[in-house]
């Protein structure tokens, strides 16, 4: 009851995942009805989220037309971050 309510006041509709076949071959879980799948999906989600920071990073960078070196900031949001280090600091790395 206690989550449901937590559920209700957040007032989040939807939620998205990124998930390829790939994924979803290798985490069978994340598809079966009922089967427990949080420790899965987040375990896929400190793998995947470095990736699409990486990737969308890239190609900001790309389009900006600057050198990695004049970059002075970096903003990172994610509703996922499960680990520590985070995907920001990886992405720095």
């Amino acid at each position: 009851e206690k989550f449901r309510r937590m559920c209700d006041k957040s007032m989040i509709k939807k939620r998205y995942m990124y998930l390829t076949e790939e994924i979803l071959k290798e985490n069978p879980n994340v598809c079966a009805y009922m089967a427990p799948s949080l420790d899965a999906r987040q375990d896929m989600v400190v793998v995947e989220v470095p990736k699409l920071g990486k990737e969308a990073a890239t190609k900001a960078i790309k389009e900006w037309g600057q050198p990695k070196s004049k970059i002075t900031h970096l903003v990172f949001c994610t509703t996922s971050g499960v680990d520590m280090p985070g995907a920001d600091y990886q992405l720095t790395k």
